[in-house]
């Protein structure tokens, strides 16, 4: 097993738990089926970009976090989560003394 099947193979299973997700649950929202699914988490086999892209909007990541090393994949997703909540309030804000000046 490679490096990169390594990674790959536990952040699969890591964002997956994370999410509570299932296996079977992963499988239905990346649109393969359950045995393939336990293959790519085992490292067995390796999918294609196209499969890679599903799997990753299924668990709300950027594809190449994938390939993180797992713990900084979860370290960068609390990282990405905490960005989006600042921006969403940045925006609340905004929006509140743009209503102000009126």
């Amino acid at each position: 097993m490679t490096e990169m099947h390594r990674c790959l193979a536990a952040n699969l299973k890591a964002l997956r738990q994370r999410w509570g997700f299932s296996q079977a649950e992963l499988a239905e929202r990346a649109e393969v089926s359950v045995s393939y699914m336990g293959e790519i988490e085992t490292a067995e086999k390796w999918p294609a970009a196209e499969i890679l892209e599903r799997l990753s909007s299924a668990l709300h990541v950027k594809p190449f976090q994938l390939f993180l090393e797992p713990s900084d994949a979860l370290s960068f997703q609390a990282w990405l989560e905490r960005h989006d909540q600042i921006a969403e309030l940045g925006e609340k804000l905004f929006g509140y003394f743009e209503n102000r000046k009126r």
